[in-house]
């Protein structure tokens, strides 16, 4: 089974990409645009305040097969580099001591429900959760975190399912930095060295193509800005038709039977 999810960021972040793509929900449209040519369901993981100052553009979303996480409600605010150092020090976690994270999370909530919707499935921005961030999101109701990378297979813990990337992620493996030979890990962090959009989709494949015939679960984080400013769009139609040979779902039809297998 295979579960495509994608990150969504507000405007207001105003990183590099949107200088180049503009708005990361048209980015977003242009992908759930190629899916549905090809079938494929996706979960998409959203920022809070997109809902709140974007809600035109997310209607959009709306229309096509696909279902709508939290992902903070605005990647943490303006919280610094010292901020997020002393954050990491103190809290071994980005994304704060538990007050805080209790905040973010309740505001990303009412967010989604003032438009309509039921927050049942998570990413932090950054996977920067920790056990206390789990403990506030099953208080909020939701179900299902995508918050942990590597070849892990899903599991239940505390009222909360688990689903770990476990095929490697395009910005943490062709977006960033310079290839360097010594050092080709797919789950590299975003400091280390990179390989060719090409070498990651012939990987991307061969993992699938292997959990396939273990019957192990594919979770894939595939950013629609990334696959936008990569070649606007080539090389994830090539992964959508790929993908279009195998049983797609979203996130919130995890089976927890599948799990307890």
């Amino acid at each position: 089974m295979i579960y495509l999810t994608g990150d969504v960021h507000s405007s207001n972040l105003k990183c590099w990409e949107h200088e180049i793509v503009g708005s990361q929900i048209k980015s977003a449209k242009r992908y759930l645009e190629i899916l549905r040519k090809y079938k494929i369901p996706c979960t998409l993981f959203v920022n809070g305040i997109c809902l709140d100052q974007e809600d035109e553009e997310i209607k959009e979303l709306l229309k096509f097969n696909v279902e709508l996480g939290g992902h903070t409600y605005d990647n943490f605010g303006k919280i610094g580099r010292i901020r997020s150092y002393v954050y990491r020090k103190i809290f071994r976690c980005i994304y704060g001591p538990e007050f805080y994270q209790r905040r973010d999370i309740q505001k990303t909530k009412r967010a989604f429900e003032k438009f309509g919707l039921k927050m049942s499935s998570w990413r932090t921005h950054a996977f920067g959760s920790n056990e206390k961030t789990f403990i506030i999101l099953k208080e909020a109701e939701v179900k299902v975190v995508s918050d942990l990378t590597g070849e892990i297979k899903p599991f239940e813990r505390d009222g909360i399912v688990h689903l770990p990337i476990n095929i490697p992620i395009d910005n943490n493996t062709i977006a960033y930095g310079k290839i360097k030979p010594e050092n080709r890990d797919p789950f590299a962090s975003c400091t280390k060295g990179r390989i060719s959009p090409e070498e990651w989709f012939e990987i991307l494949k061969k993992r699938i193509e292997s959990n396939e015939r273990k019957r192990i679960d594919s979770i894939l984080l595939i950013h629609p800005v990334i696959m936008a400013v990569l070649d606007d769009f080539a090389l994830f139609e090539k992964i959508a038709r790929f993908l279009s040979k195998f049983k797609c779902k979203k996130v919130s039809e995890m089976s927890l039977t599948l799990i307890h297998q």
